[in-house]
């Protein structure tokens, strides 16, 4: 989409060349000595989007299911739940008081806890206002009084919950009309009962700037721009919710707002373009990524960048200081203004803390891939006309740069991780292309050369892969999909070799078959865990395991 540029490209260039790297890491900015833990709950719990807050996508804990049983013909769908709206949010999963509980969130609004064994419902929430309802695509404007479809026909849970395993509390952010008015609400429910704990918070925010919507120099958060997508995240005693636009509409920020765990009072506030506009956080569904210092790792869309508070198409290190975040390390791309102007976004995707490596990995839309130094991510280095040199990978300071269309068709979707008895590996797609295997080094580099391929190429937004696996234990490492290339499809493939799929719920569809008679929610990740694959669809939870 089209941006006001406050800083010509020739301006910023000399700016950034006499003051050095924008926005690189402070000296005296040194990562906290303490840590916090990046997951929480009982081995194999799912409590938060991916698993835990490094959104690394490896259910590493599964001894029931293997290549050899899902392949063998006796794997399939074991229960067809009924739900009252589309699921995009991704399932959890915990045991409780003997039983193990999946919970599930509907763009109508309702929080359903089911029996992962039996299918028998625990307790469901709606958690809309009295009186309230779902947005509706067809009928209620946004941005300016315009219409947006990207999630149709209505619009209420979209981002994945959070469980706080500590006070047994399940947060669910939702959408309602109230009165006409647009507006999110964080909830906290009881994990037992699904009652509501306390009274729900309204997001609600105003920050100094100069941007786009600015009324005497305050940008103010407005429901009607923003849309939220990435999964929440509970760091270190805050609930963190990110936000981007409605379809690309101006105007937009991205923000960022922090609740207290104990009693939802707002306690942290970020704008992204506070003096501009764009700069979405929303990472392809992906929830915010934590460290284990606690500190906020996040990438934004395209938007203005201007070295100083407008951050588009920038890696973000965020520490947590006062009522806000501050800026303690970035890195944004040599051509980033190119990438501003064509609508390529960095955030397109969600970047993957690799385990032991200290490094994140990272694509676009434009099929690059990076791989950063997680403490220091390098900062700004300017190239002047950009767009006529974007296929160099010499000009960044990181760690590694792999070419425009290392990813196929640019990624939209996530990264997952597996290490396994033949060494570690990471896969991702682009859209309309096929799901690639890659091999890191012993330094945490890719091999350039992929070491495996999926058979088929995956519809937009390309393959959102998971990983589960008995740890590194050779034979149980299974990579799953859902591919919306013809309907809706979940796919199981070999994680030692994705050039073999081992199994697909379009095999026996009658049996297995996804709901797509209303389409594909784009972005859905499956679930695995307690020797089950659970994945929300247009009107059921479904539940596959060995039959």
């Amino acid at each position: 989409m089209g941006a006001r540029w406050r800083w010509p490209a020739v301006l910023l260039v000399a700016l950034v060349s006499a003051c050095g790297s924008a926005q690189s890491a402070p000296a005296g900015n040194p990562l906290p000595e303490r840590t916090i833990p990046t997951r929480q709950g009982p081995p194999g719990a799912v409590l938060t989007q991916r698993g835990d807050n490094t959104r690394l996508g490896w259910y590493a804990n599964e001894t029931r299911l293997d290549a050899a049983t899902v392949s063998g013909g006796g794997f399939g769908r074991k229960l067809s739940l009924p739900v009252d709206g589309k699921i995009y949010a991704q399932p959890l999963y915990f045991p409780e008081n003997g039983r193990d509980i999946v919970v599930a969130a509907t763009e109508h609004g309702t929080v359903y806890a089911f029996d992962a064994t039996t299918g028998a419902p625990v307790w469901q929430t709606l958690v809309l206002q009295p009186g309230a309802r779902p947005f509706q695509a067809a009928t209620d404007h946004v941005a300016a009084d315009r219409l947006c479809d990207s999630i149709t026909p209505e619009v209420s849970i979209t981002s994945t919950p959070v469980i706080d395993w500590s006070s047994r509390t399940l947060y669910v952010l939702a959408l309602d009309v109230e009165s006409g008015q647009l507006t999110y609400r964080l909830h906290a429910l009881d994990l037992a009962t699904g009652k509501q704990k306390r009274a729900s918070a309204v997001v609600a925010a105003t920050v100094d700037g100069s941007g786009l919507d600015a009324r005497n120099h305050q940008v103010a958060f407005s429901a009607k721009d923003e849309q939220q997508r990435m999964g929440l995240a509970l760091v270190d005693g805050i609930v963190y919710a990110g936000f981007a636009s409605w379809c690309g509409l101006a105007p937009y920020h991205g923000w960022l707002f922090g609740f207290r765990d104990g009693d939802l009072t707002q306690a942290v506030t970020y704008n992204t373009s506070p003096d501009d506009y764009a700069a979405g956080l929303w990472e392809s569904q992906a929830g915010v990524t934590a460290d284990e210092h606690g500190d906020l790792l996040l990438v934004t869309g395209n938007g203005s960048f201007n070295g100083g508070r407008d951050v588009g198409d920038t890696v973000l290190r965020l520490r947590r200081q006062d009522a806000t975040l501050r800026v303690v390390d970035t890195f944004t791309p040599y051509d980033q203004e190119c990438r501003a102007r064509h609508d390529q976004d960095l955030g397109s995707g969600s970047p993957l803390a690799v385990p032991g490596h200290d490094e994140l990995v990272l694509s676009s839309k434009t099929g690059s891939v990076y791989v950063l130094d997680r403490n220091h991510l390098s900062g700004y280095t300017p190239l002047a006309d950009a767009c006529r040199h974007k296929d160099r990978t010499d000009v960044d300071k990181i760690k590694q740069e792999l070419a425009v269309n290392t990813i196929d068709g640019g990624m939209w979707g996530t990264w997952a991780y597996w290490r396994g008895p033949g060494g570690e590996f990471v896969y991702g797609s682009g859209s309309g292309s096929k799901l690639t295997q890659w091999r890191l080094g012993a330094d945490g580099r890719l091999q350039p050369a992929p070491t495996a391929q999926a058979p088929e190429a995956f519809a937009f937004p390309g393959a959102i892969p998971v990983v589960s696996s008995d740890g590194s234990k050779a034979g149980t490492g299974i990579v799953w999909t859902v591919d919306g290339r013809t309907g809706a499809t979940l796919r199981a493939f070999d994680a030692s070799d994705i050039g073999h799929e081992l199994w697909n719920s379009d095999r026996d569809k009658v049996r297995d078959g996804l709901d797509d008679t209303s389409g594909f929610n784009h972005f859905v990740a499956a679930t695995v865990a307690g020797g089950e694959v659970f994945v929300g669809d247009q009107s059921h939870l479904e539940i596959y395991t060995t039959l």
